[in-house]
């Protein structure tokens, strides 16, 4: 069997999930990986987690559960971020977002960090750091923005608090320093195709 976890990255309706011998669950928080449905042989696959309305998964629950013989997989959200903290111990990271943790290009808890609807459909709320530095790059190749205020605007998004990192706070931050093209041309491609602009790096 095998268990995904996973949340605001994945939408349920993803025909992936609907193959035989798959079960989904919810963001992982801590003591899921406990679960006695999830067997010696199974692979889990972490993918979306909680980090704030509840306690997160702890590293000891994916090492315990490695050693009773589940094979743990990490990826895009805080999967990436524990896959690449137990590479050692064997744990699996794969994806764009683990490879750029794994090569040092980000480090921090707040770039996969994203607030979740807590009645359950576990929506996103706001922007990780990895989103807004593909859309930032996005808007580069569109000539909206060049590197040096990209990366301007990159400092100022990261000095907002994980859970305040709407969209509303990104248009705020944006008129602060003067960026009311790239506000713009974000407004436009968020009209034009919402899902892919606000979670194109989290997809695994």
């Amino acid at each position: 069997m095998i268990h995904v976890f996973i949340g605001p990255t994945l939408p349920r309706s993803e025909p992936l999930l609907a193959a035989p011998g798959i079960r989904v669950w919810p963001p992982a928080r801590h003591g899921d990986l406990f679960a006695t449905t999830i067997c010696e042989g199974d692979t889990a696959v972490l993918i979306d987690g909680v980090y704030h309305q509840a306690p997160a998964l702890r590293h000891k629950e994916i090492l315990a559960a490695m050693g009773r013989g589940v094979h743990v997989i990490g990826a895009a959200s805080i999967g990436a971020l524990r896959a690449v903290e137990l590479a050692s111990y064997g744990m699996l990271g794969v994806g764009t977002v683990y490879a750029s943790y794994h090569q040092g290009d980000i480090t921090g808890d707040d770039e996969v960090a994203v607030g979740q609807a807590p009645d359950g459909q576990w929506e996103a709320l706001t922007w990780p750091l990895v989103n807004l530095r593909s859309v930032l790059r996005l808007a580069q190749d569109a000539g909206t923005l060049n590197n040096a205020r990209a990366n301007v605007l990159l400092e100022a998004l990261r000095a907002v608090y994980y859970p305040q990192r709407t969209i509303a706070a990104v248009r705020a931050v944006c008129r602060w320093q003067g960026e009311s093209s790239f506000a713009l041309w974000l407004d436009e491609q968020i009209e034009r195709d919402r899902t892919s602009v606000t979670s194109s790096a989290l997809t695994p």
